[in-house]
């Protein structure tokens, strides 16, 4: 476990690092609601709409995450640990997660961390991978635009080859979900891009959040959680915020533990 120093040391290199957070959230925001609209046909495994009207009793009531004060840093009230992948499809990409809400929470985070690319190509079969096949073309499209993005931040031209070095890395700090029923749940995220030109460039992070809806596939690797296109104003939408932060907690956020 981390100590206190080592914590409060983190926190504030992370909050020195959000560059421009406010215009860039807003963006990145729009760019993610995109892909959240439209609709996705069940599968057969589904439950009936009657079922999933109301959130059932399953979700649990994480412990909240013990840490000593430090100056400037504020403990994350709650906590929870995301189960580990069950497979690595074609050696990369962590699959067949529980069906639990965790699971649903541990798949998202995975899709997140595989959908963000600098090339659109690679981005596009994460898709593949973590979206239902009716919310793939679109989810498709819209990586090329998120590439473009990510690599104006960093100065680099919207499309064509990329400095070998170049990158991006994802960083899950908090997670939070809304049980539908044992086969659906809307997850949220809290996370950090960290985007590279190169070896020597400047560090760029983006702070963002985004939920998904996450809904269980029985035919799919054996039974699996795939992303589902689900209008955003139907979903919550949780403040973004720093893990060590007042705001942390107030917007629900679930802080992740080690050892999944």
């Amino acid at each position: 476990m981390p100590s206190a120093s080592d914590l409060d040391r983190l926190a504030q290199q992370r909050m020195r690092a959000l560059i421009g957070a406010g215009v860039i959230i807003a963006i990145l925001a729009a760019v993610i609601v995109s892909l959240l609209r439209g609709s996705d046909p069940a599968p057969d495994a589904a439950p009936s709409a009657a079922a999933s009207a109301a959130p059932t009793t399953i979700k649990p009531t994480p412990a909240p995450v013990a840490s000593p004060p430090a100056s400037g840093y504020v403990a994350p009230q709650r906590g929870t640990t995301l189960p580990d992948a069950g497979d690595f499809l074609q050696r990369t990409y962590r699959v067949s997660f529980p069906r639990t809400p965790q699971g649903a929470a541990a798949a998202a985070s995975a899709m997140f961390q595989f959908l963000w690319r600098l090339d659109p190509a690679e981005a596009a079969r994460a898709v593949d991978v973590y979206f239902a096949p009716a919310a793939r073309a679109a989810a498709r499209q819209h990586t090329v635009a998120n590439a473009a993005w990510m690599r104006e931040q960093i100065g680099l031209p919207a499309t064509g080859e990329l400095p070998p070095d170049a990158s991006v890395a994802v960083q899950i700090t908090g997670v939070q979900w809304k049980v539908l029923d044992s086969s659906n749940a809307y997850v949220s995220v809290n996370m950090r891009l960290d985007l590279l030109a190169g070896i020597g460039a400047p560090l760029h992070t983006v702070p963002a959040a985004s939920t998904m809806h996450m809904r269980w596939h029985p035919a799919v690797r054996g039974g699996d959680w795939l992303v589902v296109q689900t209008p955003a104003e139907q979903m919550p939408q949780p403040q973004r915020a720093d893990v060590g932060t007042a705001q942390f907690n107030a917007a629900g956020w679930m802080a992740i533990r080690p050892g999944g």
